[in-house]
Formats: structure tokens, sequence, C-alpha cells
């Protein structure tokens, strides 16, 4: 996966939208194509009942402060509310 800023004519259908023109975007990309952004995901990339391993990425445009703090809250809620188990972080800068 790699994120980078979306080519001329890149769309993907948004998770209850039509077809998203991504031009210009930030983009996360695999090697099928984009299939997210931090504005919004695709219907391919979804969360379903049948899910059962997620990739979940935090975007901090901002800067690593408070991030850590951030991911430890976010694991804690997937614990919680979606009995996640072996969840890892990682911070990528």
């Amino acid at each position: 996966m790699t994120m980078r800023v979306a080519a001329a004519g890149e769309t993907y259908k948004g998770i209850g939208k039509e077809l998203l023109n991504l031009e210009g975007l930030p983009v996360y990309v695999d090697g099928t194509g984009p299939f997210g952004s931090p504005t919004s995901d695709s219907e391919r990339a979804m969360v379903t009942v049948a899910t059962r391993r997620i990739l979940l990425v935090v975007t901090a445009f901002s800067g690593a402060q408070g991030l850590q703090t951030t991911l430890d809250r976010t694991a804690d809620l997937l614990r919680c509310h979606a009995a996640a188990e072996s969840i890892t972080t990682t911070i990528v800068g």
C-alpha cells in the first residue's frame, strides 16, 4: 500500500456514493488501484459483517504529537466494540 496524489481520471465508488473524482487528492493505493483517502473510502475497502481483518490508517497531517494516544484509544475502542484481537500499531513517518 502506498499513499500518493491521484492522477487525472482516477475514480472509485465511494461508500454510499457515486463515482468519486480523485484527481489531485491524497489516496491510498494497492496493486488494484486507489481504494481510500483521508476523506472517503471505497466500497472495495469497506468493512462488512464478513470482515475479519482490517487495516486502519490514521492520517496525521499536523504531525505525530498525540498520535500514540490516538492509536491507543482506537485500539481500546476496537477491543471494546468490535471484539478485536491481535492489534498491532505502527507509526510511519
